[in-house]
């Protein structure tokens, strides 16, 4: 190991520890992780940097990023055949129960689902309904479309 990198190594442990506890990761690993880039770079580039101390600390930096941000990112989740026909079938149903309902029900539950951002005032303007009977429609509508749905699988 270069003479430098020896001096450093144990003024380096601490750095890398709290910066594993901070991204929730393996002090050894990552220290691990560095001295592998470290090694690396000394032997794509021919040596090492002269403000040894900076970038060391800047690659163990580097090194936290991609790991955080891996481990935040949930994994993305492919449904198989099966589970899109199935959620295919139920998009169905409830289209075809949503059809189905008396009054203006389809019309204000496909309003409150398409814009669920929308205030009750909002859709009340947007439907020409009283906005204290939105509420209440709702909730009917809705125990309309759990019968008809319930109806359906039965």
């Amino acid at each position: 190991m270069n003479h430098r990198l020896t001096e450093l190594r144990p003024a380096f442990a601490p750095l890398a520890a709290a910066l594993a506890r901070r991204h929730r990761l393996d002090p050894q690993d990552l220290e691990q992780d560095v001295w592998l880039r470290v090694f690396e770079h000394a032997r794509a580039e021919g040596g090492l940097p002269r403000d040894l101390t900076s970038w060391l600390r800047a690659l163990t930096l580097q090194e936290c990023r991609p790991v955080t941000r891996t481990a935040l990112e949930p994994p993305a989740i492919v449904p198989s055949a099966e589970e899109e026909a199935l959620a295919a079938e139920r998009r169905r149903a409830v289209r075809l129960a949503l059809a189905r309902l008396p009054g203006r029900c389809p019309e204000l539950l496909t309003a409150l689902a398409a814009r669920p951002d929308l205030t009750y005032r909002q859709i009340a303007r947007l439907l020409g309904m009283p906005q204290g009977s939105i509420g209440p429609t709702r909730s009917r509508c809705l125990a309309c479309l759990r019968a008809l749905l319930s109806g359906h699988r039965d």
